[in-house]
């Protein structure tokens, strides 16, 4: 949805900046809800959310699709669904303290790595781990050798 709007606004789509990262980086939709304002609009809503289709292309034409296709929702979408009244707030952490997907096929995860893109893999999975779990426990003030 985001590169698309992007593209359409004239900023070229979502690409990377000077770092290599997007500057509009995805997140891992923890929430934290309070009940009440939750069933209320529930009750509202009927308990639906607003949805769109996110296909994944197996070319650069797409054309073809690398997977099927599904119906999909934004759970950051749910704070529209809410009262003006109501109080939304927003922590960010640091990636490596809050988020390491494994989702790739070592084929995907080799491409990515290629062109400098976390591989999401689980191998890579298991090394983020890895250096967060050394990384806090430095912070706590242990001694952890660097991995070599």
């Amino acid at each position: 949805q985001l590169d698309a709007l992007l593209k359409a606004s004239g900023a070229g789509g979502d690409s990377a900046d000077e770092t290599g990262y997007s500057p509009y980086p995805g997140n891992v939709n923890t929430l934290i809800l309070s009940l009440k304002p939750y069933a209320a609009a529930l009750k509202a809503t009927g308990g639906s959310m607003p949805e769109f289709v996110n296909p994944k292309y197996a070319n650069a034409e797409r054309t073809v699709f690398k997977k099927p296709t599904r119906l999909e929702c934004m759970m950051q979408d749910f704070p529209k669904l809410l009262s003006a009244e109501a109080a939304i707030g927003f922590t960010d952490f640091e990636r490596w303290f809050s988020f390491s997907p494994v989702k790739n096929a070592i084929s995907e995860a080799l491409a990515s790595h290629a062109k400098g893109v976390y591989a999401a893999s689980p191998g890579a999975g298991e090394e983020a781990v890895y250096h967060a779990n050394a990384k806090l426990l430095r912070l706590a003030g242990a001694k952890v050798a660097e991995a070599e």
